[in-house]
């Protein structure tokens, strides 16, 4: 009585670490640990399905030889593990080399042989996401009916685990991705730009920015409507992410306006960056697109001690790259270059229908 008040106590302490936990990893590593506890078994695991393969994965894996099955997969169907997780059913085995389903693939992996298993769905509403397995009782016992009634509810909680990281990963995605274009928003800028200015002060590292925005946006808009905006913003973001390093951050900024923030980069490796934009602009231009746009892009670099002035000081050459640009002549290469498309758009509404 008093051992089944102690397990469910457990399940008290698992609930807890899940409503504590913002990431997956550490409820999942608390989970584990509990029924490492509870039901002493040599080797456990938690896998998780890989739908787009059809294959499990080790998510967790603890116990005799774990390191070497990190990279394992387990495909759906094979074995006792893969027959849980495209069924949606428990397993429990007091002697695998008595179940046809049995597989010893892991076993020639690992040089460790299962003699019994016990395995469980880890399940949401809406289908199965992974597996929980324990293979071998330390007192060499067979895995009870209880047991497995009991890992069922644990099952329960690290299904509830996975789900409420999910959602919390796609709650923060919501608050920092521009949903137009799928790059990083300007709530989500401000938080890392305070965060490299201080890794730049702790390592003396310089930092650069580029400030940019599309030249006539608002006559694009005006002229040729709002869907014709959307795709100059989302293919102005394509050329940006294409363009610059995986360590630099490509924001929208709002509206017109867009962003690159650069660590550890100097004024020189910025100006390449900054090259590198115009030309695969150039490029995107230059491929009989309907939808061709300028952009003017300023640049500032700056010390750890002065990084907060990067936005400003970009800011300012991002005017006086304007000034530079003849506004009259780039208005009418402009007009010429989506004259085709109003003439298109006015023939289609002309032709009879046909019948």
């Amino acid at each position: 009585m008093i051992e089944d008040l102690v397990k469910l106590s457990y399940f008290t302490e698992i609930g807890k670490a899940i409503a504590s936990a913002s990431t997956i990893n550490a409820v999942l590593s608390r989970v584990m640990e509990k029924i490492g506890e509870i039901f002493a078994p040599q080797n456990w695991s938690l896998l998780l399905l890989d739908r787009k393969r059809g294959e499990l994965y080790f998510k967790v894996v603890i116990g005799t030889a774990s390191q070497l099955l990190k990279d394992a997969r387990v495909p759906l169907g094979e074995g006792i593990t893969g027959w849980v997780a495209s069924t949606g059913q428990s397993a429990i085995v007091e002697d695998v080399e008595k179940d046809p389903r049995f597989s010893d693939k892991l076993d020639k992996l690992t040089s460790f042989k299962t003699r019994s298993i016990i395995a469980v769905p880890v399940k949401t509403e809406r289908s199965v996401i992974g597996v929980i397995e324990l293979i071998n009782k330390l007192d060499g016992e067979s895995f009870s009916a209880l047991e497995l009634k009991l890992l069922s509810t644990i099952a329960d909680f690290a299904a509830i685990a996975i789900e409420k990281a999910y959602y919390y990963r796609a709650l923060k995605r919501i608050a920092e991705v521009d949903p137009l274009t799928g790059i990083h928003n300007r709530r989500s800028f401000q938080r890392v730009f305070f965060r490299e200015v201080e890794r730049g002060k702790r390592y003396k590292q310089p930092m650069s920015l580029l400030m940019m925005d599309i030249d006539k946006f608002k006559l694009i808009n005006d002229r040729f409507g709002h869907v014709a905006g959307d795709k100059v913003l989302k293919t102005f973001a394509e050329i940006l992410e294409s363009s610059v390093r995986g360590v630099d951050y490509v924001v929208r900024y709002g509206g017109d306006e867009f962003v690159v923030l650069m660590p550890n980069t100097t004024k020189d490796d910025a100006e390449k960056v900054r090259t590198r934009i115009q030309e695969g602009l150039a490029r995107h231009n230059g491929s009989g697109t309907e939808l061709p746009f300028q952009v003017s892009i300023g640049l500032h670099s700056a010390a750890p001690e002065q990084a907060e002035d990067l936005l400003f000081g970009s800011d300012i050459d991002l005017y006086k790259q304007k000034g530079r640009k003849d506004d009259r002549k780039h208005f009418e290469v402009l007009e010429e270059c989506f004259q085709d498309v109003l003439e298109d758009e006015d023939q289609d509404r002309e032709k009879p229908e046909s019948r």
